[in-house]
């Protein structure tokens, strides 16, 4: 592959991965402000709040992977 190509390639993922951690960081924030809602409701039951942690994990992973590909893509640049 040329590097023209190599670096069209590149530019699409990153702003691929880019556009996708915006999105990531909006449902975090989010979903941090409902949790603490919740937890200052003590009519809320425990395993929505349990729920809504797990979510929140998945959030925090997705963002994980998202960082190491980045770190992969400029690594090959």
């Amino acid at each position: 592959m040329s590097d023209e190509a190599l670096n069209e390639v590149s530019a699409g993922e990153r702003k691929f991965i880019h556009d996708l951690s915006n999105h990531i960081v909006v449902a975090h924030g989010m979903a941090t402000f409902v949790l603490r809602s919740l937890k200052s409701n003590s009519a809320v039951d425990a395993k929505e709040i349990e729920r809504l942690e797990k979510s929140l994990d998945a959030i925090n992973r997705m963002t994980d992977l998202l960082k190491e590909r980045r770190a992969e893509i400029i690594a090959k640049l």
